[in-house]
């Protein structure tokens, strides 16, 4: 008995040692409900919002909805401004004053976003309306960054922007028009790719210089609507062995398209178009580095080289390490021997 207790618990420590060699399931991209709350898209350092804006938009926390019911304009004194109130773009509630909002006048407008797990507060945000000002009728103009080659992080997946990978990416640079400026937080925005959806911004996704907000999209599956890249390698052993899909451009020349549209304008605003041209070719420099420097299990570590395209699975070389498929199939071996030795025991025991 105490020799049966001896063997597993040793088991019970080798296995927490290698522990670090059994693959782990990916981290999903999901924050609790209610962790980011309603927000109502303003102008930057508490800047007016013109007496005509089309809509008041409210974002619903991540995850949830909004009450359209709870959403309200209000003067100082708590008068209710008359307005309707209607579904918008990505979840929200836009709030429609029946008349203009007078400018110099400081109104408050409210929501309660709805959450199923946990009760919540009514929220609010305060404002002053300023002159009206003439819908925008231009969007800007778009240019691309020189592509470079390097390791970035990629967002649009489980990994929330955790995950690196090697490849040839750009950066788009908006200049957002003087007449679009003052109704800047009730755009949204796409960017199409050769006419095919590459990503997408909520409300306020882009601030007054075109530079992208991240934290609204700090826990989505969805890219940065600004960076644009093709996968040209794997950076850590366990990516290269495992083969995760990488969806990202292909190699050669692109056209890329910005496109907003002000919540509740009955307008349309011209999109803005770049070209630009990716490429692999850097990494044939490096191709020798990438053989010295390659992983145990067929694939390569960021080198700049040339990925194994048809890695296979290898037995795990200790020199080597970097590999989790050996260690896992180290602790099945163990469990099976260990099994064994215990059915005999057993028997002698008899």
């Amino acid at each position: 008995m105490h020799e049966h207790t001896w063997k597993w618990s040793a088991v019970g420590m080798f296995l927490m040692g290698m522990g670090v060699l059994i693959p782990t399931p990916a981290r999903a991209c999901v924050a609790p409900n209610c962790m980011v709350g309603g927000r109502f898209p303003l102008p930057e350092d508490g800047g007016v919002v013109p007496a005509n804006v089309p809509g008041m938009v409210t974002v619903p926390p991540l995850l949830e909805s909004v009450d359209p019911s709870t959403v309200r304009l209000l003067l100082p004194d708590g008068t209710q401004v008359p307005a309707t109130v209607t579904p918008g773009a990505h979840q929200t509630q836009v709030l429609v004053p029946d008349a203009p909002l007078v400018p110099g006048t400081t109104y408050r407008i409210e929501a309660k976003g709805v959450c199923q797990f946990q009760p919540t507060q009514t929220e609010s945000v305060t404002f002053t309306a300023g002159p009206a000002l003439p819908l925008p009728t231009t969007t800007g103009t778009l240019t691309a960054d020189t592509p470079s080659q390097g390791i970035f992080n990629v967002y649009g997946a489980s990994s929330c922007g955790d995950r690196q990978v090697e490849g040839n990416s750009t950066t788009l640079r908006f200049t957002p028009s003087p007449e679009l400026v003052p109704f800047l937080p009730w755009v949204h925005w796409t960017v199409e790719v050769d006419g095919e959806p590459w990503s997408y911004a909520k409300h306020s996704g882009l601030t007054s210089t075109g530079e992208e907000s991240l934290e609204p999209r700090r826990y989505e599956y969805n890219r940065q609507l600004l960076f644009l890249y093709t996968f040209c390698d794997y950076v850590s052993c366990a990516d290269s062995y495992h083969r995760p899909p990488i969806d990202s451009l292909p190699p050669g020349r692109h056209r890329a398209t910005l496109k907003a549209t002000l919540e509740h304008a009955n307008i349309t605003l011209p999109p803005v178009s770049v070209d630009f041209e990716l490429s692999c070719a850097a990494r044939v420099a490096n191709a020798e580095i990438s053989q010295m420097r390659g992983c145990a299990d067929g694939g390569s570590e960021f080198d700049g080289g040339i990925e194994n395209e048809n890695p296979l699975p290898e037995p795990v070389d200790t020199k080597k390490g970097c590999t989790q498929a050996g260690g896992g199939l180290t602790v099945l071996g163990l469990l099976s021997t260990l099994s064994l030795l215990s059915g005999r025991n057993s028997r002698r025991a008899k």
